[in-house]
């Protein structure tokens, strides 16, 4: 064993674990670190392990240091961890029980505290004493970098039995390729998050659940698998990755590119046949360099919002569009309508003219256009390239020259979406508001005073840290009871996403401003009276946009820290959770501090 590795092996209390993990102790590494996704039956089965006093795998943790000081990030064990924390928050029975929050004095102090409720029918208190007396096995080493805790996370995980192969390429993975691949399959899934670094408390909000469970993402509504193109199981393998990582090596790439696992094991660098084999990892990492790696996430994730439009409105999924018996296992077709649409929308800088006829011509494109051989394994180059251009042909009449040249700024749906989720697991930087006009027919002044809070709000936001990017998305409940008011006034429905209930903000617009753009035009004005700096109102100013989703309009305003503290009406704000509060006069070096840092 090297002199600079420092390794503890003990056991710990899960009363103990409890109470770090309420202080945020605990760190997860997304960027090598898989998914939560154990189904609610997989946690109940390890509890009940727990029950039985049986023992249970070694949880694996590197003390690392970080501005605030140390904490435990989890090599392995996250998804033991996830179901112990939340059998013990409520979030599911065994055999019909909760824990009983009145075992501990944490949960105990929590439910009095209003944070958290006892759910009908709680375990015996004597049964619930046994399970936080239970010893966790953990083994804790000091970190010497990230590369350290990298090749400790693949050694552990090499023989494949924890993890799939694609989980084991991106696990620490930092290549361009690479970064591309996990942003956009976080994106595509919603379950992306704004920084690598979360604390387990926060990983729930977008872990991938089933429908018994009442947060996270369900994964019936994850767009792979609610469009039967693969199964749930298959998402949980991380086959979307692949998918993912066969299409940007493709359009990445000058000459196209057979799909196979060694393939796959060349992007990322892990081919072991010759040193040539190894230098694709290098040709797609130079060909990013030269498309610039924001603009081949841009293109993907354009295309991938046209076709989640165009498949809503089709009124079908993607596999039932395609094929007149829905097919299994069809992620290949996918690709090729993919290709096709790239082709068209980006490399020809194309627009969708005639939606009716394309979805018309899609219509069981699957049965009559695309033909494709059966089988697994290597997919040759030739019949990606065919095959795309086949279908090109036959759709291509449906498009017309694009007039604006920037398709980047229309890829709002996903982005859209994973705004509303990131904001799951850093609260502190996004806030919401259905309009600025109060939701009765008795009141329809514009509430000036609400504004100005949102103006004050952002400040400090952007007060939070340095680099702090925040948003004010106006035309968004985070309540249903909220989204019936708009309801009822405006006789108009709204889009449910996850939590968060999608109203828009063109009603509000149409009855008090006359359209949108006067509303907007309205809001442009205000910011420049309100009591900021100059530089925050021609930020804010420059930054106000409008974006639709689906027929939803919404208004953003964005902010992003300056090389000093957002000041207010002569005060300094920062954010805590939904709270804003004045920073005091002997906080002021502190407040400062951090932005000269």
């Amino acid at each position: 064993m090297k002199e600079n590795t420092e390794l503890s092996i003990k056991g710990e209390s899960i009363q103990s674990l409890y109470g770090s993990y309420l202080k945020g102790t605990f760190l997860v590494n997304r960027r090598y670190q898989r998914k939560l996704v154990w189904t609610v039956e997989e946690k109940r089965s390890f509890i009940d392990s727990i029950l039985s006093g049986y023992p249970v795998p070694l949880i694996l943790l590197a003390e690392v240091t970080t501005e605030k000081g140390r904490k435990l990030e989890i090599i392995d064990g996250m998804q033991r961890m996830n179901a112990i924390m939340s059998f013990i928050d409520q979030e599911f029975d065994v055999d019909g029980k909760y824990f009983n929050l009145d075992t501990m004095a944490d949960t105990k102090f929590l439910m009095d505290d209003g944070a958290i409720s006892q759910k009908d029918t709680p375990l015996e208190r004597s049964v619930c004493a046994e399970i936080v007396r239970y010893q966790i096995p953990l083994s804790v080493f000091q970190e010497s970098g990230d590369s350290h805790i990298d090749e400790v996370f693949r050694r552990l995980n090499s023989g494949g039995r924890h993890l799939s192969k694609q989980e084991l390429r991106q696990a620490g993975a930092i290549s361009k390729f690479a970064s591309i691949v996990r942003k956009l399959s976080s994106n595509i899934r919603g379950d992306s998050s704004p920084t690598d670094i979360l604390d387990l408390n926060s990983m729930k909000n977008i872990s991938i659940t089933n429908r018994s469970l009442d947060y996270g993402i369900s994964v019936e509504d994850i767009f792979w698998v609610k469009n039967n193109i693969i199964t749930k199981e298959a998402l949980r393998q991380s086959q979307d990755e692949e998918v993912i990582a066969d299409i940007v090596a493709w359009v990445s790439m000058d000459k196209g590119l057979r799909s196979s696992s060694d393939i796959l094991n060349q992007l990322y660098g892990f081919s072991i046949l010759s040193s040539s084999e190894n230098s694709l990892s290098t040709s797609v990492e130079l060909q990013i360099q030269k498309l610039n790696e924001e603009n081949v996430i841009n293109n993907v994730q354009y295309v991938f919002d046209e076709l989640i439009k165009l498949i809503a409105e089709s009124g079908q999924t993607f596999n039932a569009l395609l094929f007149k018996n829905q097919q299994a296992k069809i992620s290949r077709y996918f690709q090729i309508v993919f290709y096709s649409f790239y082709k068209l929308l980006i490399e020809e800088e194309m627009q969708i003219a005639k939606k009716n006829e394309l979805i018309k011509l899609l219509d069981k494109a699957g049965d009559k256009i695309i033909s494709l051989a059966a089988g697994g394994g290597n997919w040759s180059a030739k019949e990606k390239q065919t095959q795309s251009d086949a279908l090109y042909g036959v759709i291509s009449g449906c498009f017309i020259k694009s007039h604006d040249k920037d398709p980047a700024r229309s890829h709002w749906v996903t982005r859209f979406e994973n705004i509303l989720m990131q904001s799951s697991t850093e609260q502190t930087l996004y806030d919401f508001k259905v309009g600025l006009h109060a939701l009765t027919d008795r009141n329809n002044k514009f509430n000036q005073k609400a504004f100005s809070k949102v103006i004050k709000t952002l400040t400090g936001m952007a007060n939070t840290f340095p680099g702090a990017t925040g948003y004010c998305l106006i035309g968004v409940a985070d309540t249903k009871a909220t989204a019936n008011q708009f309801k009822t006034l405006y006789d108009k429905d709204y889009i449910s996403y996850s939590s968060f209930y999608i109203t828009g903000v063109k009603e509000e617009a149409e009855k008090y401003h006359g359209d949108l753009d006067k509303y907007f035009t309205k809001l442009v004005n205000l910011i420049k009276s309100e009591p900021i700096s100059e530089r925050d109102k021609d930020y804010l100013s420059r930054n106000i946009s409008t974006i639709r989703y689906f027929d939803k309009d919404i208004i953003i305003l964005k902010i992003e820290s300056d090389t000093k503290p957002s000041i207010y009406d002569g005060k300094y704000f920062v954010r805590h959770g939904s709270n804003v509060d004045e920073v005091e006069p002997e906080n002021f070096g502190q407040l400062f501090l951090r932005f000269n840092q």
